[in-house]
């Protein structure tokens, strides 16, 4: 499990330790522990937390590599849709 983790570091994976999941990106892999940070939301005061948790590998249960995000809300959505279509269209913009 250790060599896994150390191929996602500085990416955003799923982390499952022993009964939650947790988004997390990966800081560091040393000897026998994990060091990651994630977000947590609270509904009632709407603010985001930025956790750093450092937990011993044994307690990884199983990872899941995220392979894209789509937003729900309809106008974020669309947006994200025509600036892929511009890429699209003109990629010679894009090219430094």
């Amino acid at each position: 499990m250790k060599s896994i983790l150390q191929t996602y570091l500085e990416q955003e994976i799923w982390v499952l330790i022993r009964d939650k999941w947790y988004f997390a990106t990966v800081i560091g892999v040393w000897d026998d522990l994990l060091w990651f940070k994630h977000r947590t939301y609270n509904k009632e005061t709407e603010e985001d937390t930025l956790w750093e948790m450092i937990v011993k590998i044994s307690e990884v249960i199983a990872i899941d590599k995220v392979q894209s995000v789509v937003s729900r809300k309809p106008d974020v959505f669309i947006s994200r849709l025509l600036e892929t279509d511009k890429n699209v269209t003109n990629p010679q913009e894009h090219e430094s």
